[in-house]
């Protein structure tokens, strides 16, 4: 006696499949780890020559004490004051303004300049990226299990 079965597609099996389908996606590797933290950038300036490492010392520190930084370093050997910031706090001219209100110059140093990049961009606007970003993260149920 044969079965006569027939398999009737119904709409809420595509759904279904669909939505286990993004759910493996997501879940298929670990969360990143830039989804647990801040965003930080960091940016590094040449100075005009510190007389002494006590000057350096003291104008780290009084940077560092800025909103916003992270980190600074000021090294009286190279010259230079390199900083970790997180930019939805204070922007580069804010810090800029904060080494010359110390007292210290930033030389024209054509490096720290923001300049457009030169090699080809990718065609996908960055906002589509990190919208797919976003939606992985928040599907990635492996998040609630990592500890930072």
């Amino acid at each position: 006696m044969p079965i006569n079965y027939r398999f009737q597609f119904r709409w809420w099996q595509a759904v279904a499949g669909v939505l286990l389908s993004l759910l493996i996606w997501a879940n298929w590797d670990a969360p990143e780890m830039h989804h647990f933290v801040r965003p930080a950038e960091m940016t590094v300036w040449q100075l005009a020559p510190l007389h002494d490492a006590v000057t350096a010392q003291a104008l780290q520190t009084l940077l560092a004490g800025e909103p916003g930084v992270s980190a600074c370093a000021v090294s009286t050997r190279t010259g230079c004051v390199a900083f970790v910031y997180h930019p939805d706090e204070v922007t580069p001219q804010a810090l800029y303004n904060a080494v010359g209100r110390y007292g210290a110059q930033v030389m024209n140093n054509p490096a720290a300049m923001p300049t457009p990049p030169i090699i080809r961009q990718c065609p996908v606007p960055t906002g589509y990226l990190l919208a797919i970003d976003h939606i992985r993260f928040a599907l990635n149920l492996r998040r609630f299990f990592v500890s930072v």
